[in-house]
């Protein structure tokens, strides 16, 4: 085993309680947006389709960082390039529901409002990006800086959740 190997091998307790944290809040997200699915139809809930993508995404990428660095003898290449393609999608992603939201109007949601909600993760993918060339070049001193990135995430995710259950429930008692 390499010793980068070995240093990508201590994390691995960290990446099985992330990914499992992050797949487990996923699973209870997508089931309350599926069970509530008349809710999100129509032009006036553009804003909250956007959020929920985004929220999902964002648990959807920490249970993917969870898995590459849950593969055995990981090397720079084999773990910073996926790294930096995540980072590049997610920065390409998060930039064009930011246009789309402020594409459907005032209807939906201010860009404003969009924008606070999804800063935290523009600035992780932002970091993701440095972490992956930081990998590529052989060094595991950046792999530390993917314990904020990962709290951000799955932070981010938990609190935009909250936002669009309480947005369900608010919808539900308006259709009463």
């Amino acid at each position: 085993m390499s010793e980068f190997s070995g240093v990508v091998a201590e994390w691995h307790e960290f990446y099985v309680m992330m990914g499992t944290a992050s797949a487990t809040l996923m699973g209870l997200l997508f089931v309350s947006l599926s069970l509530n699915a008349h809710i999100k139809s129509g032009e006036e809930n553009a804003g909250f389709r956007v959020l929920a993508v985004h929220t999902f995404s964002n648990f959807l990428f920490v249970l993917l960082i969870a898995v590459i660095f849950l593969i055995p003898l990981q090397s720079p290449l084999g773990l910073g390039l996926p790294l930096l393609f995540m980072g590049a999608g997610g920065l390409f992603g998060s930039s064009r529901r930011l246009f789309r939201a402020h594409q459907v109007g005032k209807q939906a949601m201010s860009r404003g409002k969009v924008l606070r909600q999804t800063a935290g993760s523009g600035l992780c993918y932002i970091g993701l990006l440095a972490i992956a060339f930081s990998v590529l070049y052989g060094q595991t001193r950046g792999l530390y800086w993917l314990v904020p990135v990962m709290i951000v995430f799955v932070g981010e995710a938990s609190r935009n959740a909250w936002i669009l259950l309480i947005r369900v429930r608010g919808k539900e008692k308006d259709d009463r």
